[in-house]
């Protein structure tokens, strides 16, 4: 699968969107592809804004928050097999596809991300979940289990060290500070990145380009630079005193050991901020690593989550 620089995913040219649309529309490509006709869709409330769902399942409860530039079908691959054992959630963050777009900047500070996912897992009943994130969605679980405890019986990160971790090698590790000036871009004032979502991960699944299509449309590309602007740490890169309490959830960090844009290095810092070290695996993947290795990433997650 060719992997496609991020900056080119931020900043793809209308044209070639405008033609992705005609093809789509010329395509046999059903309207809805695969999974999508089979989850269940619902709208969870905080304070006034309202994040979209989709569920599939019984049993424990699974919350996937995908990243940027995504919105739930990144998880294509994870929500069927997961829901053999599992009720799961994948969720739209704000800004995002189906869900509510906040139009101040600040309405994107993780604190608010945080507590959508709260709101989404008190919506269906329950007090407590496993937290599975990828990229910013791997942020906002590592906040998430920081914050709340009590509601994070397992926490699985794929793509990125813990937040303190990042900051860290940000300032102390050159090879991922020239990695990472694809979010100093985004923290520009002026900064107008575009939703583009294809081709990562989806060149096998032609079906899902009506989804991506509709979730460009739907999505706010404001949303992209005020997570970078508000939640996403800035020069000099300080530690955040906040993030200081243990992590005590058991977690599983996998990360794509090609990623391109967030360094498996980061990962040998975690531990300093967790009450017991992460079980870490590398793939032989990039960034999008369940969706470049979704059998791997699948059967990691079900032994993980289905693990006393």
């Amino acid at each position: 699968m060719t992997r496609i620089p991020r900056r080119r995913l931020l900043q793809g040219a209308i044209g070639t969107v405008g033609a992705l649309g005609a093809l789509a529309a010329a395509s046999a490509w059903p309207t809805i592809s695969g999974i999508a006709g089979r989850v269940v869709d619902g709208y969870a409330n905080n304070n006034g804004v309202r994040t979209h769902y989709v569920t599939l399942g019984k049993g424990p409860l699974v919350v996937l928050i995908h990243g940027i530039p995504e919105f739930w079908y990144s998880w294509r691959h994870q929500i069927e097999p997961l829901a053999q054992r599992f009720q799961v959630v994948a969720i739209d963050q704000r800004g995002f596809n189906q869900s509510d777009k906040p139009a101040d900047r600040s309405g994107y500070h993780v604190r608010h991300l945080v507590a959508d996912v709260a709101a989404v897992i008190q919506q269906m009943g329950q007090e407590r979940a496993f937290v599975v994130g990828h990229d910013a969605g791997a942020w906002v679980a590592w906040h998430f289990a920081t914050a709340h405890p009590e509601r994070t019986a397992k926490l699985c990160i794929l793509s990125v060290p813990h937040p303190n971790a990042l900051a860290e090698e940000l300032a102390q590790n050159p090879a991922q500070h020239a990695a990472g000036q694809y979010a100093r871009d985004m923290q520009m004032e002026g900064a107008a990145p575009s939703f583009r979502v294809g081709p990562v991960g989806i060149a096998r699944d032609a079906g899902g380009w009506p989804l991506y299509l509709a979730a460009e449309r739907r999505t706010d590309p404001a949303a992209i630079t005020s997570f970078y602007q508000e939640s996403y740490p800035r020069a000099p890169y300080a530690v955040d005193p906040a993030l200081d309490q243990a992590i005590t959830a058991p977690t599983l960090v996998i990360h794509g050991q090609n990623d391109q844009f967030l360094l498996a290095s980061g990962h040998k810092r975690n531990a300093r901020w967790m009450s017991t070290p992460p079980e870490t695996v590398l793939l032989d993947a990039g960034h999008f690593v369940h969706q470049e290795a979704p059998e791997q990433v699948n059967q990691l997650l079900l032994d993980w989550l289905s693990r006393a």
